[in-house]
């Protein structure tokens, strides 16, 4: 029977892990949140003197002749660290009972007339830029929940308050993408935290600038066209869209459909390839035709990289937001296939790897089990061991099948075991080396900026400076020759 999905899947037993991993993101940027201070500071001061110094008196005036009351409307909110405080607003709604409990819905009658334009506009925000000059808020961060809501979001979110490690913002990276007002299912609360989480992981002055850019917009937008953009689609397990880059057939997803995609075929144990692909295995199915044939025999090809998704938002504006990385992505997949008590089959890498890793496992996904192990023979397979190994893996019930022999050699693998292996075989690389603590992992700001293959270059120079000193140029002369129209985009 299939399960609700709720962010146990993703969080679950491992909350202490996420909770400390969240943290590091936070604690590793105390330069950027000092100088966020003083931004903010500095903003708010000039909105309190040059906007609210006459729009208080002028929409106060309004708002009180309307209807019984004042002017403005303190809420308890909950702020950094689950502290409480005062958060101000216009006050857009008659004075009522439920004010502090219950979010306004679509023609509320508690909305006033003057109320209704300032939500509109937005508007009703304004007196927030005086919480921001207190410090209890942020110009941009998550939106503050009510007291209430933060409660029953955490009861169907498990870990939501997560987002809570940063300060709450005037605007953020949920409303940008429309995810405003009430929020009704679990869809809708699951992809505001998932922005929210996102915000935190990658907080820095490029994404905040954004963030207000696009705010600016769509306020704008909604002055002039009387309305607002339609909002941003939310989950939904449905075919993802492919777009081929170069030679390669990507499917345009996230980590959160992608996961789901891969729990839905492994619960059922339908023979399923995917693979995380970087620069160096897109340049290979560009040179080698027989790679790029097997390749793309694959049911998912997720944009492992920055320059794979600045490339795929460049040529189609594809929207996406994040690349997905296998190393991250597996985490995805365990945490899911640990609600759903799943068995998980690990092939290739060393025996010393792959004793790490399943510790790994063992310890932040202990619903997983481990179907079997099988160390990579660093050789291709006889007939006879392949058959054999075929049938160790079918009869140990695995669901999921992660296969850890790197580029190209894993993803000849998948390809070529499709439809004899059942289960979803997950070709992930350097997850392998990333959770059995081998390698580590790229600062936040290397990551942003695409620069993940020159940390790795530093750490294993002697079995990467060939792979890099080639696979990277190429990629840049592809892009650029398919920038100025030289050449399709897709030309396999």
């Amino acid at each position: 029977m299939k399960t609700a999905p709720t962010l146990a899947h993703l969080i679950g037993s491992r909350s202490m892990t996420e909770k400390i991993s969240l943290r590091h993101y936070v604690d590793e940027k105390p330069r950027y949140f000092f100088f966020k201070r003083l931004f903010d500071i500095s903003f708010s001061l000039v909105v309190i003197v040059g906007v609210l110094s006459w729009m208080i008196p002028l929409l106060g005036v309004l708002i009180m002749l309307e209807s019984k009351g004042g002017m403005f409307f303190v809420q308890r909110r909950v702020g950094k660290g689950g502290r409480i405080f005062r958060c101000i607003k216009f006050r857009t709604m008659v004075l009522n009972e439920h004010a502090n409990s219950e979010q306004a819905q679509s023609d509320d009658y508690r909305i006033t007339r003057i109320g209704k334009f300032l939500r509109f506009t937005n508007l009703d925000e304004f007196p927030q830029f005086l919480n921001v000059f207190a410090g209890d808020m942020s110009i941009v961060g998550p939106r503050p929940h009510m007291i209430t809501d933060c409660n029953r979001f955490s009861k169907v979110v498990s870990g939501y308050k997560f987002r809570n490690m940063v300060k709450p913002g005037i605007t953020g990276l949920s409303q940008i993408k429309g995810l405003r007002g009430p929020a009704k299912d679990f869809a809708t609360i699951f992809r505001r935290f998932e922005y929210d989480a996102f915000y935190v992981r990658n907080a820095g002055f490029g994404l905040d600038l954004r963030i207000i850019r696009q705010t600016t917009g769509l306020v704008a937008y909604a002055l002039i066209r009387r309305k607002m953009p339609n909002p941003a689609p939310l989950m939904e397990i449905a075919e993802d869209k492919k777009l081929q880059l170069f030679t390669a057939n990507y499917s345009v997803t996230d980590y959160i459909r992608a996961s789901e995609t891969i729990i839905a075929k492994a619960r059922v144990r339908k023979s399923f390839g995917m693979s995380a692909l970087a620069v160096h295995g897109l340049i290979e199915t560009v040179k080698d035709k027989a790679f790029r044939a097997q390749v793309n025999k694959l049911d998912m090809i997720v944009p492992d990289g920055q320059p794979i998704r600045w490339a795929l938002n460049s040529f189609y504006k594809a929207g996406l937001e994040d690349r997905v990385t296998g190393p991250i992505l597996t985490k995805y997949v365990l945490a899911r296939a640990s609600e759903e008590k799943l068995g998980v089959y690990l092939y290739g890498s060393t025996s010393e790897t792959l004793a790490k890793f399943q510790a790994f496992i063992n310890i932040n996904y202990p619903g997983v089990k481990i179907s079997g192990i099988h160390p990579d023979r660093f050789r291709e397979a006889t007939p006879e061991e392949d058959l054999a190994d075929i049938k160790k893996i079918n009869d140990s019930g695995a669901n999921i099948v992660l296969v850890g022999r790197g580029c190209p050699r894993q993803e000849k693998w998948v390809a070529s075991h499709l439809g004899k292996i059942d289960a979803v075989m997950m070709a992930v690389g350097a997850a392998f080396d990333f959770h059995a603590g081998n390698i580590s992992q790229a600062p936040m700001w290397m990551q942003q900026a695409g620069l993940e293959w020159f940390y790795r270059l530093v750490q294993e120079p002697g079995k990467l400076w060939k792979r890099y000193l080639t696979t990277n140029p190429h990629f840049i002369f592809l892009f650029l020759i398919c920038k100025l129209r030289l050449r399709k985009v897709a030309f396999a």
